[in-house]
């Protein structure tokens, strides 16, 4: 009776070793995809932000539009705090551009010399 007790505890205990190896290898794996998953939307974010591009144009009457001399694009500036001071005027800026909306971003506003 004892070598029984014994073997079938022997089982559990190997069942529940496995068990549990499975379930942490299953718990990494998940943790692994979740991982390439942040990766891969962190590369996605970065693609759609862009880079810095350097633009010149004009600033509207309120500081809230910028229209590229380049294209003749008028576009829609997210931080119009940026232009303060340079309302109505030509102006060259580093910006980013939001490929989903197409709004500019000023990093840096500078009065090109006449």
């Amino acid at each position: 009776m004892k070598k029984l007790m014994l073997a079938v505890l022997a089982f559990t205990l190997a069942l529940w070793v496995v068990a549990g190896t499975q379930l942490f290898a299953q718990t990494g794996s998940q943790q692994s995809q979740s991982d390439q998953n942040q990766a891969n939307s962190q590369t996605q974010t970065s693609a759609k932000t862009g880079q810095n591009q350097n633009m010149s144009g004009n600033v509207s009457a309120n500081g809230k539009k910028f229209v590229s001399d380049k294209d003749s694009k008028s576009y829609k500036v997210d931080n119009p705090d940026a232009l303060k001071g340079h309302e109505s005027q030509h102006v060259a800026v580093i910006v980013h551009v939001d490929p989903d909306t197409g709004d500019l971003h000023i990093m840096q506003v500078e009065v090109p010399e006449q």
